[in-house]
């Protein structure tokens, strides 16, 4: 049995750096994003998430690019159910920082990184995120 799920996120670029978040019983760094609450659009998702995991509050600039993957209940896991593949979209958004602290993070990640391009291509977790990365890179230097 297959189930389409969905989340979305965001890149926060600020002074050539974006937040990139931590989590130290993984070892997993990955960029702020989660699944929506019920009724939220993708945007209200996206900002919601991204601010509930580093602290700051965010203004969308535009929409990156969406990913898509499968996966199955990861062991250990009880968000998801079990003989089930979820296929999965993933929403990113390029955003700017307007408020906030990283002091106020949610306890989901243990730290929030401000990283530069080449950093994040070296400690982001996922391959998919580190192009998202670079799209919305690309992107901010046009500007």
């Amino acid at each position: 049995m297959k189930k389409k799920i969905w989340s979305a996120g965001g890149v926060v670029y600020q002074n050539k750096q974006v937040l990139i978040c931590y989590r130290k019983t993984t070892d997993l760094f990955c960029l702020p994003k989660g699944t929506p609450e019920k009724g939220e659009t993708v945007f209200e998702t996206a900002i919601r998430e991204v601010k509930e995991e580093t602290g700051i509050i965010t203004e969308i600039v535009n929409k990156i690019e969406s990913i898509s993957y499968e996966f199955k209940k990861p062991f250990g896991d009880n968000k998801y159910e079990e003989n089930i593949v979820y296929n999965k979209i993933v929403h990113y958004f390029l955003m700017n920082k307007i408020g906030g602290n990283l002091k106020n993070h949610d306890d989901e990640f243990d730290s929030i990184y401000w990283m530069t391009l080449s950093e994040s291509k070296e400690k982001l977790t996922y391959k998919n995120e580190i192009e998202i990365v670079e799209k919305a890179f690309s992107s901010r230097n046009k500007d």
